[in-house]
């Protein structure tokens, strides 16, 4: 059985690879952010951070303790961030930038893709295997140990080809 530290390096490499994704994919900034803070007259928007999904939704279990310790000693407590003109009730999402955490996100916030985004995946790249329930219970088990090796390296391997696909598409 592999120690909470180990689970959280795994975690910590998928969410690298999930951010990598992300960066290439840039649906959420130019289709759903920028529109929106254009049809609000400049004004900062929430988008999808519309609740303080980290609690509500992080399970009872050592290592998302731990989890959420690093995040805290990394980029402070929910206590110590407050923003002029909040959007989000979520204390890490700066109503100008966004999400302030580069890294140790909770699965959910890590996971989550609209439909739209999702819909747009398989359309404009042929990405058909991005399911946001599917890899938030993926990153889970990756952090309480119950997603095997083979699943994980599989899981790696998933996220990489699509990376690939949308870079391919987007030369």
């Amino acid at each position: 059985m592999k120690t909470i530290q180990q689970n959280l390096a795994k975690y910590l490499s998928v969410e690298k690879l999930l951010n990598s994704l992300f960066e290439h994919f840039n649906y959420c900034f130019t289709q759903c952010i920028e529109i929106e803070i254009i049809k609000n007259d400049g004004q900062p928007v929430s988008a999808c951070c519309k609740d303080k999904y980290y609690k509500k939704y992080d399970l009872e279990h050592p290592v998302f303790e731990l989890l959420k310790g690093e995040r805290e000693r990394l980029y402070g407590t929910p206590d110590e961030h407050h923003f002029d003109n909040p959007v989000s009730p979520c204390e890490y999402h700066n109503p100008k930038t966004g999400c302030i955490l580069p890294t140790h996100k909770s699965p959910i916030c890590l996971a989550f893709m609209c439909q739209e985004s999702i819909e747009y995946l398989r359309k404009h790249y042929n990405i058909f295997e991005y399911d946001y329930l599917g890899v938030n219970y993926a990153l889970e088990w990756i952090l309480t140990d119950d997603f095997s090796e083979k699943d994980y390296v599989d899981f790696e391997k998933s996220i990489t080809s699509m990376i690939q696909k949308i870079i391919a598409k987007n030369i």
